[in-house]
């Protein structure tokens, strides 16, 4: 059976054809068939990066936030900290930014919780044993909420290929040591020269791996270390460095494992809306913007996270390619647009191994609002 995915057009003649007032009507359909009156529903969002302006629109996130309300629900906007240095790797910036670019109370209607907690080490652990991991960690308020609603800003992405729901919820969810889980195969290699003896990583370590040497820290059990990255994220002197390591096949079936157990500790209650608008060659992470590469799209929702996201990419594809773009190949409609922007990326590996682990199904029914 296909799955259902509702589509939005950006085409409005009069006002009752408003994309804003149809996008209410869009999120009361998804959450009636599975939000509860009183749900705590954490609405799942990428703030943007300072310097970014791609990121979701702050009016449209007003209008989910208000038929969540309509509905007698209780809507708290989220995400959790970066794994990189930047304006979000703590919650004390990533409030600031996420002030800044315009996701204050007075715009949008509901309070701000970085998901993580205020240096990302609030999270919760999820049995899933697939085949990168046994147990996934979920940020502690995303996995403490009724009810999880993911609006998503579908774009390309760097290491992944394309940045859709899958990623949302399967890195953005994830708190910092979660992130370096699926950015790296991690063993730490403290360095001595930079190492204050804080114990900070000696601390956090699960498995008593890494010890005070000396008054420094040193991995003395490697044979213990299970790669989980909390050394790394905690160390306030960058001793223990964060790692890039992971191939583009490996980054994607991790993302797809973590969204695997992430949505298990939420069955059935959770919907995605994607926003194939703005769609920029890279992620709202990056300090800047560069030009959309096809026009803007429209706005989907569904239950089936699979399905959305190859819907997105699929009409991302049907479009003709905007030129004096990073697009430089494959202008025509139906020619692999995502592709064609990150070469050495198969973007479609996230889809399928989602597809394969059991999250959803990539054949669906894109039915017009």
């Amino acid at each position: 059976m296909k799955s259902p995915i509702y589509f939005l057009s950006l085409r409005a003649k009069n006002e009752n054809q408003s994309v804003l007032r149809r996008l209410k009507r869009l999120a009361k359909k998804l959450l009636e068939e599975r939000m509860s009156n009183g749900d705590i529903v954490a609405i799942k969002l990428h703030f943007g990066e300072p310097g970014n302006h791609a990121f979701l629109r702050p009016i449209f996130v007003r209008q989910v936030v208000e038929a969540v309300r309509e509905l007698g629900g209780k809507p708290f906007l989220t995400d959790a900290n970066t794994l990189y240095k930047g304006g979000r790797a703590n919650a004390v910036d990533h409030l600031e930014s996420a002030i800044y670019n315009g996701f204050g109370y007075s715009s949008v209607g509901a309070p701000i919780i970085i998901a993580d907690g205020i240096y990302g080490d609030y999270y919760k652990e999820v049995e899933v044993n697939l085949k990168h991991f046994k147990k996934i960690k979920v940020a502690g308020a995303i996995h403490d909420a009724d009810f999880l609603l993911v609006l998503t800003h579908v774009k390309g992405h760097m290491s992944a290929g394309v940045g859709g729901a899958i990623k949302n919820v399967g890195m953005g969810c994830a708190p910092r040591s979660g992130k370096q889980m699926q950015h790296a195969q991690f063993k730490p290699d403290p360095n001595p020269n930079l190492c204050i003896g804080c114990k900070r990583c000696v601390n956090h370590c699960p498995t008593g791996a890494i010890e005070l040497v000396d008054k420094k820290s040193k991995l003395t059990r490697p044979d213990l270390c299970i790669g989980c990255g909390e050394c790394a994220v905690v160390c306030p002197t960058s001793a223990i460095k964060i790692l890039w390591n992971e191939s583009a096949i490996g980054l994607q079936e991790k993302m797809a494992e973590f969204t695997y157990g992430m949505l298990k500790q939420k069955e059935p209650k959770y919907a995605f809306i994607n926003f194939v608008m703005d769609v920029s060659p890279d992620c709202d992470c990056a300090s800047w913007h560069d030009a959309n590469i096809v026009p803007d799209v429209g706005i989907l929702g569904g239950w089936d996270i699979v399905s959305i996201d190859q819907a997105s990419c699929d009409l991302i594809n049907a479009q003709m390619g905007l030129k004096n773009t990073f697009l430089t190949n494959n202008f025509n409609p139906g020619e692999d647009k995502i592709k064609a922007i990150h070469p050495n990326i198969d973007w479609s590996l996230q889809i399928k191994y989602a597809e394969e682990i059991g999250l959803g199904s990539r054949d669906y029914e894109l039915i017009r609002m």
